[in-house]
C-alpha cells in the first residue's frame, strides 16, 4: 500500500517562494512570447506627396514593424480644417507653410517636431498633344478657354498660381476661365483628359504623367517659396510613433525617395 509523503509545514513554506517566482517568470516569459498589434499612426498629407509617401511609408514600415501608416491625402487647407475640428491625426505634412503655421498659432503641433522637409516648383502643362499654348501670356488669349488651377482657399498650390498670374498681369482674364479643382492631382487629371486646354501644377507631379508637358515654369519671384513643413499632432494619438514617423522623413532613404520624384530638399 502506497503511503503518500506528508511535507513538513516549514519546509513548505521555505519551498513556496521558489514556487511562485517561477511561475510569475513562466507567465511573463509566455507573455513576452505573444507579439503585440502594431500601433496604426493617420499620416494626413499635401495631395503632391502622395506617390513618395506611398513609397517611403513601405520602407518606415520595415524599420519600425511595430507601427503601421495610414496615409491620408488631399488638399492640405481641407486637412488643415479636419485637424482643427478634431480629426484623429499623428502626422501633418503641408504643402504650404500657411497652414502649419495656423495648426501652430492654436498650439496644435506637438513640441519641437516642425520640421521644413522639402521645396518644388510651379510649372505650366498642357496635354501632350496640345499647341495652344507655349507661356504664360498665352492663358490671356480668346481660343485658350479653360484654365485648371487648385481652389485657392484650401490647395496650396492655387494660391502660388494666383500668386505668378497676378504678377503677370493675367489674373483677372484668367479667373473668368478658371476650374478650381479640389488638389492639385484633379489639376493635373483635368489636364490629361483635356477637360482643361492647361493648368498649373507642382513640376513633380507633371513629372509623373506622359500625358502632359511642362511649357513653362513660374518665373522666379512671382509666388512665395513653395515649402513643405512637416510636424506630430499635439492630440496624435500615438505621439512617440509620430515623432518616430517625422524623423524618419529625414532620413537618409526618405531623402533619397523625394529626391527621386522630383523634390527638392528645404535646406
Amino acid at each position: 500500500m502506497h503511503i503518500p509523503m506528508r511535507i513538513p509545514s516549514h519546509r513548505l513554506a521555505a519551498l513556496l517562494p521558489g514556487v511562485l517566482c517561477l511561475a510569475t517568470f513562466s507567465a511573463s516569459h509566455l507573455q513576452a512570447r505573444v507579439p503585440q498589434e502594431p500601433v496604426q499612426i493617420t499620416v494626413s498629407a499635401a495631395a503632391s506627396l502622395n506617390d513618395a509617401l506611398i513609397e517611403i511609408d513601405r520602407e518606415f514600415q520595415r524599420a519600425r514593424p511595430d507601427v503601421r501608416v495610414d496615409l491620408n491625402s488631399g488638399a492640405s487647407g481641407t486637412l488643415e480644417i479636419q485637424i482643427e475640428k478634431g480629426a484623429p491625426v499623428d502626422v501633418f505634412v503641408s504643402a504650404g507653410l500657411q497652414q502649419m503655421d495656423a495648426l501652430a498659432a492654436k498650439g496644435l503641433l506637438l513640441a519641437e517636431t516642425r520640421v521644413d522637409l522639402l521645396r518644388n516648383e510651379l510649372v505650366l502643362i498642357i496635354s501632350r498633344g496640345s499647341k495652344n499654348v507655349a507661356n504664360f501670356s498665352d492663358l490671356d488669349h480668346p481660343d485658350v478657354r479653360i484654365v485648371a488651377i487648385g481652389d485657392p482657399r484650401t490647395v496650396p498650390a492655387g494660391m502660388y498660381a494666383q500668386q505668378v498670374l497676378t504678377a503677370l498681369g493675367i489674373y483677372a482674364t484668367v479667373r473668368k476661365k478658371a476650374v478650381l479643382a479640389t488638389d492639385v492631382r484633379q489639376v493635373l487629371a483635368d489636364v490629361e483628359t483635356g477637360s482643361a486646354d492647361a493648368g498649373l501644377v507642382y513640376a513633380t507631379d507633371a513629372a509623373t504623367s506622359s500625358q502632359v508637358r511642362v511649357v513653362a515654369a513660374a518665373p522666379a519671384g512671382t509666388h512665395e517659396a513653395i515649402v513643405y513643413p512637416a510636424a506630430a499632432l499635439r492630440d496624435a494619438p500615438h505621439p512617440d510613433a509620430a515623432r518616430a514617423y517625422v524623423q524618419f522623413l529625414r532620413s537618409a532613404s526618405a531623402r533619397m525617395i523625394f529626391s527621386r520624384y522630383g523634390f527638392l530638399p528645404a535646406t
